[in-house]
C-alpha cells in the first residue's frame, strides 16, 4: 500500500535580500492577482516586560501615524481593496497586508508609514485597551478558556511566558509609554524578515525595496541577543523517567453547564525525528473525525460532541494537548476513555488498514494546507520563525509514508503516558 502512494512535493520560496540586509522570501504565482506582504518582527510575548505590551504595540500600528489618522488609514485601505492583519506569537509580531498587485505601490506606501511612523495616539490606545478588556471579561467566563489557561500555567509555570496570562489588573497597568518602549527596542530592519507571496514580479520587488530597503527602527539586534531566559519545564518523557506524577487540577464554577477537559504536556523538539512520528500517532489518537477518541468517546459512548488531540508548536518544543467538552457527570468516564486509548496504543500495533487510512488523510491535509502561494507563505513563515530547515516538511511527508506500526507503539510507550501528563477539569 505504501509503495503505491505518490510523495507530494511542495514549492520552496526563493530568497533575496534588501539593500539594508533584510531577508526576503518570495513565493511567486502568476495565478493570483492578489499579493500578500508579511513583515515578521522578532519580538513577541517572551520579550515583553509587561503582559500585553507586545500585543498592544502590534495592534496600535494601524491606529494612526504622524501624518494620517486611524480613520484615514482605514479609508485608504478600503479604497484600494486591501486588508491588514496584525497578530503576535510567543517570539514574533506579524504585520500582514493583502492587496491587489496593481495597487501595491499605494498600499505598500501605507504599510511603510504604519510600520515606520506609528503615532500610538493616547485616545486610540484607550479605546483598544477598553475593547480588549471587555473581550477578556467575557471570554474569561468560558470553561474552555479557563481550562486552557490552567493547563499551560500548570505545565510551564505561571512565571513562564507560555504559562502566564493577562488578568484585569494587567489591562489597567499597561500604558502608552510601554508600547513606545517595546517598539523602539524591537521594531526595525535589523530584527525582521519579509515574505512576499502571490503575484510577485520585478516591479513588486522594486517597490518593496524602495519602501523597506533602507535602515529603519532599532539599530541593532543586541536586545534580541539578550533574550530573557526562563526555566524549561520537564517533558512528559522526563516526568515518566523520574517516576513523577502530576496531580489533576480541578476548578468548579456554578455558571457553567458542562465540563471542559484538557490533558497535555511538553513533548520533544520540533526538529527531531520523534516529532514527525508523533504527528502520525497524534492523528491516530484524536487528530481527525475518524480517530480513536472520536470513535470511542463520541460515537460509541456519546459522552461528548467532539474530542481532539493536537501538537502545538509555538516554541521550539511541541506541546501535546487533548481537548473535550462533556456533560459534568461523564467527566471521569471521558478521562478513563482517554487513558485506555493511550494504553491501547502502547500495547497493540496499529492495524495496517487504519494506518493506511491515516496516511491518506494526512497527505491529503498537507496538500490542502499547502495549496496556493498564501498557504506556502504560511509554511515559509512557520519554518523561519522556528528556525527549522527547508526540508522539514519533506521530512514530515517521509514520516507519514514510512513510520511503521512498531515505531508508533514505541512512540506511544515513550510519550503517551497518561499519568505523566497534566489533567485539567473546569466543571459546573
Amino acid at each position: 500500500m505504501r509503495s503505491e502512494m505518490v510523495k507530494p512535493r511542495f514549492a520552496r520560496p526563493t530568497e533575496t535580500v534588501l539593500p539594508n540586509g533584510v531577508p526576503v522570501f518570495v513565493i511567486n504565482s502568476d495565478y493570483h492577482e492578489a499579493l500578500r506582504i508579511d513583515i515578521v518582527v522578532g519580538a513577541g510575548q517572551w520579550e515583553q516586560d509587561k503582559l500585553l505590551q507586545a500585543l498592544f504595540t502590534n495592534r496600535l500600528l494601524r491606529e494612526g501615524t504622524t501624518r494620517k489618522s486611524a480613520s484615514v488609514l482605514a479609508e485608504k485601505l478600503d479604497y484600494y481593496g486591501a486588508w491588514l492583519e496584525l497578530s503576535v506569537s510567543v517570539h514574533h509580531s506579524f504585520i500582514t497586508l493583502y492587496t491587489l498587485s496593481r495597487f501595491v505601490k499605494e498600499t505598500c506606501s501605507l504599510l511603510r508609514e504604519m510600520l515606520l511612523e506609528p503615532l500610538f495616539p493616547e485616545e486610540r490606545f484607550e479605546v483598544i485597551r477598553t475593547n480588549n478588556l471587555h473581550q477578556y471579561r467575557v471570554s474569561r467566563q468560558r470553561g474552555d478558556v479557563m481550562a486552557r489557561r490552567l493547563l499551560f500555567g500548570s505545565v510551564y509555570g505561571t512565571q513562564h511566558p507560555c504559562g502566564r496570562f493577562a488578568e484585569e489588573a494587567d489591562f489597567l497597568s499597561i500604558h502608552r509609554d510601554d508600547l513606545l518602549s517595546f517598539y523602539h527596542k524591537y521594531y526595525g530592519s535589523s530584527n525582521c524578515f519579509l515574505c512576499l507571496s502571490g503575484k510577485v514580479g520585478d516591479e513588486v520587488l522594486s517597490i518593496v525595496s524602495d519602501c523597506f530597503g533602507q535602515p529603519w527602527g532599532c539599530e541593532s539586534i543586541s536586545a534580541v541577543n539578550d533574550r530573557k531566559s526562563f526555566p524549561e519545564p520537564l517533558s512528559v518523557f522526563e516526568i515518566e523517567r523520574l517516576g513523577m506524577r502530576r496531580k489533576p487540577v480541578v476548578e468548579s464554577h456554578s455558571h457553567l453547564v458542562q465540563s471542559s477537559v484538557r490533558i497535555g504536556g511538553l513533548m520533544m523538539d520540533v526538529d527531531s525525528a520523534d516529532y514527525h512520528r508523533m504527528r502520525v500517532l497524534c492523528t491516530i489518537l484524536g487528530g481527525f473525525f475518524g480517530s480513536r477518541l472520536m470513535k470511542t468517546i463520541r460515537e460509541e459512548k456519546g459522552y461528548t460532541y467532539g474530542i481532539s488531540s493536537d501538537l502545538l508548536t509555538n516554541t521550539g518544543k511541541a506541546f501535546f494537548v487533548i481537548s473535550s467538552e462533556t456533560v459534568a457527570d461523564k467527566t471521569q468516564e471521558v478521562l478513563e476513555g482517554i487513558r485506555l486509548e493511550m494504553k491501547r496504543l502502547q500495547e497493540e500495533l496499529v492495524p495496517e488498514d487504519e494506518l493506511s487510512m491515516v496516511r491518506n488523510y494526512m497527505l491529503g491535509e498537507l496538500c490542502r494546507n499547502y495549496e496556493g502561494a498564501f498557504a506556502l507563505a504560511d509554511a515559509c513563515i512557520y519554518l523561519q520563525t522556528l528556525g527549522l530547515p527547508a526540508n522539514h516538511i519533506d521530512e514530515s511527508v517521509d514520516a507519514i509514508l514510512q513510520t511503521s506500526a512498531e515505531e508508533l507503539r514505541e512512540m506511544a510507550q515513550k510519550w503517551l503516558n497518561f499519568e505523566s501528563m497534566q489533567t485539567v477539569i473546569v466543571q459546573p
